[in-house]
């Protein structure tokens, strides 16, 4: 465990288990089995996303989160456009 990181505030821990939620009805509603690491990245940007909105920085990493899903899972590429 990284000794630089801090303990999240319980707002911030309400809104990661909001946000957790929200990624795992996503990929199941899709009928995409997302990797863990996946569900992890997805989960961080979507808390980033609720606690300071959008910013073109973060709407490239979801860009960047989508293109690796439709590489590495073939079935997404139609679904991702």
């Amino acid at each position: 465990m990284a000794t630089d990181k801090h303990p999240r505030s319980k707002e911030a821990l309400i809104v990661f288990q909001n946000q957790s939620h929200l990624v795992q009805q996503h990929f199941s509603n899709c009928g995409y089995c997302a990797k863990l690491f996946e569900v992890a990245l997805a989960t961080d940007l979507m808390v980033e996303f609720a606690m300071y909105g959008y910013s073109s920085e973060l709407k490239k990493r979801f860009d960047n989160l989508e293109a690796h899903m439709a590489s590495e899972h073939k079935s997404l590429k139609d679904q991702i456009k």
